[in-house]
């Protein structure tokens, strides 16, 4: 050790042994590297079901599917380092998204370390995404979808409601100043269009707090769909609120307090599109992580 320290003072050309100078030459040389602990890891029966349902925030069905879809994506080349199996990962990116809580959190309740558990997020997240063309899109039935939509405020012809979220984020350093959103927050301006059954058809998530709502939908795909006359089904329309611009398939509520039948619009108007209001607090509801702040 002492000679370690001397070959470091000399290569930094100090002479003295004063205590301050050995002090920084120790905190020069190469540190050992720390032994690893493995926890005792927490899934599956290890939880009774009550306690899964809260961490999980879906049922265990749901984990079920994404297990037999992401498994091949999700599972390690080897079993070094005893790496967390398909199903464990999904939990843990479950568990996350849920509570939103920190990493060391996780890491207590689950055991993985927290660069695991830092790892297994952002894996499940690309494997999820892989899936969006498939479960984000409208259903086949569209005789069902319009009787449903019928049902609810006596609105023909609807194919979906479409509205504006803010999820709020951490901005990314170099363009911070576009995600402040209209209330002085950071954030992401989230389109999505939602079913009766609260699914979602439509999400479009790439544009900063600061845009306008009508913004959003004239620069998205969705917008260049409907334009060219591409509808789920033949006179189809989407109920948008006073935001967005008026279109033959975006129909908005009338202005001011009208009277007789733009009244009796309105109210069938505003009770089918509340579909996309509740869609939007189901979804934050289920994960806070939504709601918090990513």
């Amino acid at each position: 050790m002492s000679s370690q320290l001397y070959s470091t003072k000399m290569d930094l050309g100090i002479s003295s042994d004063s205590d301050v100078e050995l002090a920084i030459a120790e905190d020069l040389l190469p540190k050992p590297r720390r032994a690893r602990n493995f926890l005792p890891r927490c899934f599956g029966d290890a939880i009774d079901e009550v306690t899964r349902r809260q961490q999980h925030r879906v049922p265990e069905a749901v984990v079920d599917y994404l297990e037999e879809r992401l498994g091949p994506i999700l599972q390690h080349r080897t079993q070094r380092n005893q790496p967390l199996t398909p199903r464990q990962q999904i939990e843990t990116f479950l568990h996350f998204s849920g509570t939103n809580c920190f990493f060391h959190l996780m890491r207590d309740a689950r055991g993985p370390s927290t660069h695991t558990v830092h790892r297994t997020v952002r894996r499940v997240t690309a494997a999820i995404l892989t899936l969006k063309k498939e479960v984000i899109r409208w259903p086949n039935d569209m005789t069902k979808l319009r009787n449903d939509f019928m049902k609810i405020g006596n609105f023909p012809c609807v194919a979906g409601a479409l509205d504006g979220c803010h999820v709020i984020i951490t901005p990314p350093p170099d363009d911070e100043t576009s995600y402040v959103n209209r209330h002085h927050s950071h954030s992401i301006n989230v389109l999505a269009v939602s079913g009766p059954d609260l699914s979602f058809y439509y999400v479009n998530a790439e544009h900063p707090g600061s845009c306008h709502d009508g913004h959003v939908i004239r620069y998205s795909q969705l917008w260049r769909k409907f334009e060219d006359g591409n509808l789920p089904f033949p006179g189809a329309v989407l109920l948008g609120d006073s935001a967005y611009a008026l279109r033959p398939w975006l129909l908005t509520p009338f202005p001011g307090q009208p009277e007789g039948a733009k009244l009796r619009y309105n109210i069938a108007h505003l009770r089918t599109r509340n579909v996309i209001e509740r869609a939007f607090g189901v979804l934050k509801a289920r994960f806070s992580c939504l709601k918090t702040g990513i």
